[in-house]
């Protein structure tokens, strides 16, 4: 009947200017299946939280990045699910690149991009169109633990190449840190003490050898051809690569900025600027998208915040 509410519904809700949420709400839910309910949330195929909900009920989570939602019943039946979807789902940067390489892919080109500091690769806005074969690419980690897991998530795509190396401006060798298992690391110092939640002696420091940001590009790609996209989140380093590359430049880039102070974030958008690129900001990351791509970028900005679930029962 027209109106009716439905038992079950899963909606991944994403408003302007508040956090993207993934809300489950039952109503009448114990009429149709064997109670109580299930709902968990995955990342692939790793459960990442759970709970029961009964009747009249609501669980939600502030943020949808890359979350899969599974309701089951009380036999382990599933009775709903919500698979991300990164143009429903995805904030302006996931959508940004989605719609850039589906549109060479239908165009006719196989688009190659390089996403430097891809930690184990379970999340980051180059992973859909990666998981979803629509590019080749380049994934590079510094990181050995990390890189591990990235091997261990990425290995069955065969137009993926895996790349466990340092990437600098030169090619130099370089102080690099590394904290816990080595998910938070930087050749940075002051972020990765921002950011690592351990006594400052469990951060290791060593010096490594490191390959250039073009050597990497032009090995990938090949000498005369031209890169399609690029992603970089190298924890306050991303402004160095950037100033370091050599022309042509990829179509799309997607780089960090938080780390940026004020003078580094002017004088980032003046130099893309200077190259021809429409910036688009968002609180952490920005999409650069040269002038005759600029149709790709959505122009508007989320904020994401990995918060605990709440669960509230209506009376």
């Amino acid at each position: 009947m027209k109106g009716t509410p439905n038992p079950i519904s899963i909606d991944y809700l994403f408003t302007e200017g508040e956090d993207s949420t993934i809300k489950v709400t039952t109503t009448n839910a114990s009429h149709y299946c064997v109670m109580p309910l299930e709902v968990a949330t995955y990342r692939g195929a790793k459960k990442v939280w759970s709970c029961e909900i009964g009747d009249h009920s609501w669980a939600t989570f502030p943020d949808t990045e890359m979350y899969d939602t599974v309701l089951t019943d009380s036999n382990g039946n599933v009775v709903a699910q919500k698979k991300w979807n990164p143009i429903e789902d995805g904030d302006f940067l996931y959508q940004a690149l989605y719609l850039y390489c589906t549109r060479l892919t239908k165009e006719g080109k196989r688009p190659k991009g390089v996403a430097i500091g891809t930690h184990d690769g379970v999340f980051g806005e180059w992973s859909p169109v990666v998981q979803d074969n629509l590019t080749d690419a380049c994934l590079v980690e510094a990181s050995k633990p990390q890189f591990a897991e990235l091997v261990h998530n990425y290995q069955k795509y065969p137009h993926v190449k895996l790349v466990n190396q340092l990437i600098t401006t030169e090619g130099q060798d370089i102080e690099f840190f590394e904290g816990g298992k080595g998910y938070t690391n930087s050749v940075v110092e002051k972020v990765i003490r921002d950011w690592e939640i351990v006594p400052f002696d469990e951060i290791k420091a060593t010096v490594r050898p490191s390959c250039s940001i073009n050597s990497l590009i032009s090995n990938y790609v090949g000498g005369s051809q031209k890169l399609d996209w690029l992603h970089l989140d190298t924890e306050g380093y991303d402004i160095d690569l950037l100033q370091a590359l050599e022309d042509p430049l990829p179509d799309l880039i997607i780089f960090e900025h938080h780390h940026f102070n004020e003078g580094q974030k002017k004088s980032m958008k003046i130099y893309l600027d200077a190259k021809g690129y429409h910036l688009t900001f968002g609180d952490v990351s920005c999409v650069a998208v040269a002038t005759q791509h600029s149709q790709t970028s959505i122009p508007w900005e989320v904020k994401l915040h990995k918060k605990s679930w709440e669960t509230n029962k209506k009376t």
